[in-house]
């Protein structure tokens, strides 16, 4: 059983989690409004989510990728609505008061929520197969050990990552007034909104 393979897999998981998409502003909108357990809970739902997609990349290339390719609007108009939604409910929220918004955590939905957002969009399993490839996984299915480790090392990386940007988040939230939250929430929320946009616009060169 080759180890390095959970090195690869745990860079794997923090590039595909870099937080630059709808479900990063998410994560990060959170943590600065309701605290750095909800960022991170957000972060474990957005991991489990992107574990999700390597287990499939990973067993399932070729009808992966066939499904993909035949059901591509399918995916697009369904993740669009959900980015829909995500994008105008952050924009709508408003942020309470920080010192009593970290014991109003609802752990199941907040994990869910990200979980749901992370998975509205399968052709995220397209950037993976990518990454497997400029890293040189290749086969990783030649055992169940090393296939079980890669996947390991892909949500490790992925939970990694949200915890150091949480922390690093959750120290700039208490400076912040309730203007500067609800700044937070509407710069999300617009960004989320973009991405639902593209999502419908994209469908025009299907």
């Amino acid at each position: 059983m080759d180890v390095s393979i959970f090195f690869k897999g745990f860079l794997v998981g923090i590039i595909i989690s870099a937080p630059i998409g709808p479900v990063g502003a998410l994560c990060i909108q959170r943590t600065m409004t309701k605290g750095k357990l909800s960022g991170i809970l957000s972060g474990f739902g957005a991991a489990t989510g992107d574990s999700v997609f390597a287990i499939i990349a990973v067993f399932g290339l070729t009808f992966i990728s066939g499904v993909l390719n035949e059901q591509e609007a399918w995916f697009r108009i369904i993740g669009g609505i959900i980015l829909l939604y995500f994008g105008l409910r952050v924009y709508l929220s408003k942020p309470g008061d920080c010192s009593d918004q970290e014991n109003e955590v609802n752990h199941f939905g907040t994990f869910g929520s990200a979980f749901l957002l992370t998975i509205s969009n399968p052709l995220v399993i397209l950037s993976i197969l990518a990454v497997f490839a400029v890293l040189g996984i290749v086969n990783p299915t030649v055992n169940y050990p090393s296939t079980a480790l890669l996947i390991l090392g892909v949500f490790s990386g992925a939970i990694f990552l949200w915890i150091i940007t949480c922390n690093i988040l959750a120290n700039y939230r208490t400076r912040m007034g309730h203007r500067g939250l609800m700044l937070v929430n509407r710069i999300t929320g617009l960004f989320i909104l973009a991405c639902s946009g593209y999502a419908f616009l994209s469908l025009l060169t299907i």
